[in-house]
């Protein structure tokens, strides 16, 4: 009887780790989300429209949400797009955790509808 008890603990706690290494890496993903969403905010707005509505101004770039729904938009190529220098985009120097920041919330606006691209 020890042994199912045993057993069954162990199966249960595997469980509850299971559960809170989820939530924490959920957790994690919706604080990257929201710093993207920041610097993006800081960096951005002045060219792009960074939310699901536009924000008073005139923009030259294209709304993150017709980014994000872009089918050529994946993490790897919003990543070499950012590393690159272009002719309309100021050169922004963002150090890695920026940039996986604002790239995980670009696409987390990626199935949104609004701005089509």
């Amino acid at each position: 009887m020890t042994v199912k008890v045993s057993a069954i603990s162990r199966a249960v706690l595997a469980g509850l780790l299971a559960a809170g290494i989820g939530a924490s890496a959920g957790h994690a993903a919706d604080d990257s989300r929201l710093r993207g969403w920041t610097l993006a905010r800081q960096l951005c707005s002045d060219c792009h429209v960074i939310g699901r509505t536009p924000q008073p101004g005139t923009f030259v770039g294209p709304a993150f949400l017709r980014i994000a729904n872009m089918p050529s938009t994946t993490g790897p190529a919003l990543n070499v797009f950012l590393q690159n220098h272009h002719q309309r985009m100021p050169s922004l120097r963002l150090d890695r955790d920026e940039m996986d920041a604002v790239i995980d919330y670009i696409l987390s606006l990626k199935g949104i509808e609004g701005l089509a691209p």
